[in-house]
């Protein structure tokens, strides 16, 4: 049987359900496939907060029974440290079977499961394991594939650059950034409502400490506009810009050389802020890119 090749892009962030085992039981993996599930299943104000977090890069995962958060980050290869600050968790954190929990998500190429197709052939075709696909996908049980599922085809490791090593953060690097604080990500990079969001938000108590993702040179600091409000701007010497928003106050004036993890503000709601956060971004030349991208390692809190 000849595979059909209907590759496309991502162009929704929210995927079909797969019929899956979890934890050695039966059940389904809870991508949730339509917003409206959870409208029906949560109130109101968690229901709109839910949705303003889900864009391209994050997708709505339903617990089931005898989930964790090591469990989930292991079935998605995604890290748990990540997706614990992503829900304001500790990693060890216990959950409830129908709570909603948003994961990271990189969209990539998807294929559409035509009649025969086997996990095996399809990661043949692509040059992909078994393995890879079924992380990509939450499935835990590769004899469970249905006609019609669209399936994320991971990037092919031969050509992909290994993620799991931590890099130092250094001057000229392009692959590590540091946290510049740690708290629950309230607002995710991509569309949200009718604008585009270029950052991530994460919440923090008034005051809490913002801190430098890579070593660079103050480029702006004082008050950017009544968006941003009080704003620190670091180049850091590679085409990357890191971007500090909303700040209380800036701990920093521009000209000055600050190493990774210098103190450079302090958290705040200044600007158009509807509590106190930090808006972080992270610019590549002239275009913003998904800071999850580049925030390789959450550090403990």
């Amino acid at each position: 049987m000849f595979l059909r090749r209907t590759v496309v892009r991502v162009s929704v962030v929210l995927l079909a359900l797969f019929g899956a085992s979890l934890g050695g039981s039966a059940a389904r993996a809870a991508v949730v496939e339509d917003l409206q599930q959870v409208a029906a299943a949560v109130a109101p104000a968690e229901y709109a907060e839910l949705a303003s977090r889900v864009n391209s890069f994050t997708r709505l995962y339903r617990v089931e029974e005898g989930d964790t958060i090591t469990g989930i980050a292991r079935n998605f290869r995604i890290n748990r440290e990540l997706l614990a600050a992503m829900n304001d968790l500790e990693v060890g954190a216990e959950l409830s079977p129908g709570q909603f929990l948003v994961l990271p998500y990189e969209p990539g190429r998807t294929y559409e499961v035509v009649r025969g197709d086997t996990l095996w052939e399809i990661a043949r075709v692509f040059g992909l394991s078994v393995a890879d696909i079924m992380a990509a996908n939450g499935i835990t049980n590769p004899r469970t594939l249905q006609v019609g599922t669209i399936l994320t085809l991971p990037e092919n490791p031969a050509r992909r650059e290994d993620k799991a090593v931590v890099r130092p953060v250094s001057r000229g690097s392009s692959g590590s950034f540091l946290w510049p604080l740690i708290g629950a990500i309230t607002s995710s990079f991509g569309w949200r409502n009718q604008e585009f969001h270029h950052g991530i938000d994460i919440a923090a108590e008034e005051g809490a400490t913002v801190r430098a993702a890579r070593e660079g040179t103050v480029t702006f600091s004082g008050w950017r506009n009544a968006i941003y409000g009080r704003t620190v701007i670091l180049d850091h010497g590679d085409g990357y810009r890191t971007v500090y928003a909303h700040n209380r106050e800036n701990l920093v004036t521009a000209g000055e050389f600050v190493d990774a993890g210098d103190a450079i503000a302090l958290v705040g709601s200044t600007g158009r802020a509807t509590g106190p956060h930090l808006h972080f971004e992270v610019w590549k030349q002239d275009q913003a890119v998904n800071p999850l991208r580049l925030l390789e390692r959450v550090p403990a809190r």
